[in-house]
């Protein structure tokens, strides 16, 4: 008995993962489909969302929708989980497996939104977690809310952070033009955003120059002492590209510009030595002739392949934008 118990201990400890949730298996079949979040969406705007990492199987998301102020797009939060019935689905609520709840550091998102929501627009949320995000050293844990607002008239990037007082504005990001959609790498050395301070809208890097062991702390991203700021013209033109999101080495983003299926197209682009490639179609299986707008690509590490939630105000949904999800290319 005392050889088999082990085993029973480890079957237990496996059996609480949802399917396809196991973190020592890699989930092989791709997402070919475009699936609509039916749970989730409503007859409003529902678009630029944020599916926070995930370690137990629990899942925030965070998306910008009409639903609730019906003229502006307030942050909505919910618990989510992905459902592996039939074919790959997110729905609403915690993972139905039975399992140990633990403490999540997403918890404390839904304070955090409603600090940043008004009678403004609130768009491309992103929570940073300097434990789950980051390869940070030495580093005191917490949590901070990314997000843009035209308040003022025009786009600016904010953050807040957990349990601070009022949301701040990340000043060497903002212009007197319209600025949103911040990305950060994994190594806290270089962020993406958008602008159309130059006319139309185009992709920014900002390199942060950072020793490969210094701590990363939100000082260094959202005051950095010295950095270079570019228009990445990799990927730049002069049509409007937009929405800029990182995941190690693959950027996704949004462009009218010609020889798509129609209106704003989903591309992806990525990066070696130092330069992003020339972006790609995401191609007609994931655009349409109507608009496709802000995908992200979570950090989900059962995948072995890049699963996308964007946004689309294509026929079939249930009016304005809906959320939908994909994988975005197989290998």
């Amino acid at each position: 008995m005392k050889k088999l118990l082990p085993v029973i201990v480890l079957f237990l400890v496996f059996s609480c993962w949802p399917p396809g949730l196991d973190p020592d298996r890699k989930d092989g079949k791709f997402l070919n489909d475009v699936v609509n979040l039916e749970e989730i969406n409503s007859e409003y705007d529902d678009y630029n969302s944020d599916l926070p990492q995930n370690r137990y199987g629990d899942i925030e998301l965070v998306f910008s929708s009409r639903r609730e102020r019906k003229d502006v797009l307030n942050l909505v939060h919910m618990q989510v989980h992905m459902d592996y019935d039939k074919s790959l689905r997110l729905k609403k609520g915690r993972t139905p497996s039975g399992g140990i709840r633990y403490p999540d550091i997403y918890s404390n998102a839904v304070p955090m939104i409603n600090k940043v929501n008004g009678n403004f627009n609130v768009y491309g949320p992103k929570f940073l977690s300097l434990r789950d995000d980051f390869v940070n050293y030495g580093t005191q844990d917490d949590l901070f809310l990314f997000y843009a607002d035209d308040s003022s008239g025009k786009m600016d990037i904010k953050y807040t952070k957990r349990g601070s007082s009022a949301p701040e504005p990340v000043k060497y990001l903002n212009s007197p033009a319209n600025d949103a959609y911040p990305s950060f790498s994994r190594a806290g050395d270089r962020l993406y955003f958008c602008s159309d301070r130059d006319g139309n809208f185009d992709i920014y890097e900002v390199k942060i120059p950072r020793e490969e062991r210094d701590s990363i702390t939100i000082e260094s991203l959202v005051a950095p002492p010295r950095y270079e700021l570019r228009k990445v013209e990799e990927v730049s033109g002069p049509y409007n590209d937009k929405c800029p999101y990182i995941q190690q080495d693959m950027m996704v983003f949004v462009s009218d510009r010609p020889g798509g299926q129609g209106g704003e197209d989903i591309y992806y682009s990525q990066y070696n030595d130092g330069k992003w490639s020339t972006p790609i179609n995401a191609g007609p299986r994931i655009n349409t002739p109507h608009n496709e707008y802000r995908p992200i690509l979570p950090s989900l590490s059962n995948f072995n392949y890049w699963l996308m939630i964007f946004s689309s105000d294509r026929p079939g949904g249930k009016g304005g934008y809906d959320l939908y999800m994909t994988g975005l290319k197989n290998h």
